[in-house]
């Protein structure tokens, strides 16, 4: 059977979400979290999400999960919040156990190693993009633009002062990124107990 891998972005914000094929990306989304307050909420959606991907899937591939490595300190900020730490660990568990409830093998990838493999580069090109906030995400948008999925990670503002410009989700440009690095079994670890 041929290798799936769904890669995650996970925020709380919204996941990015990739499933490729053979190293290929073939489809891209995100899980929106707009009307949920509630952290467990938005984990009970991720999670349903997630789940009806692995079922609709397993039986035709070998399904793989990979995910970003939970960062515990960034170059711009030494030190990351333990807030931030323990909601997202909430959520990488509830994304573990669920693989472990399916029988599906899940890895974590490390932001700067996914970043060299898929992009070339694990430090920010300093290329300005109109509509993507972060310098630091303008690679992998170009990159998802690139592969094919600008439909995927552009949207139109609706509301307010910026009604109908374009903007671009890092999220989704993230997982295409991270699905494609899960084939490679030199930067992604196989999470063998949580």
């Amino acid at each position: 059977m041929k290798k799936l891998v769904i890669g995650l972005d996970q925020s709380y914000t919204d996941t990015g979400i990739c499933i490729a094929v053979d190293g290929v990306p073939k489809w891209a989304s995100h899980v929106s979290f707009k009307g949920l307050d509630l952290k467990s909420d938005k984990r009970r959606r991720l999670l349903e999400a997630l789940k009806c991907l692995i079922d609709k899937y397993q039986y035709k591939y070998t399904v793989e999960v990979v995910i970003e490595a939970v960062r515990l300190f960034s170059g711009s900020t030494p030190h990351i919040s333990t807030a931030y730490i323990y909601s997202t660990c909430a959520m990488i568990g509830g994304i573990v156990d669920l693989c472990a409830e399916r029988g599906i093998p899940i890895y974590w990838v490390e932001t700067r190693s996914w970043k060299k493999k898929v992009i070339g580069s694990s430090k920010p090109s300093g290329r300005r993009m109109k509509g993507v906030k972060d310098p630091k995400k303008v690679d992998s948008v170009r990159h998802a633009i690139l592969l094919g999925f600008r439909d995927k990670v552009a949207y139109t503002v609706e509301r307010g002062p910026n009604k109908g410009q374009v903007r671009y989700n890092d999220n989704v440009a993230d997982a295409i990124c991270i699905a494609i690095a899960g084939f490679d079994k030199k930067i992604s670890k196989k999470i063998e107990k949580f």
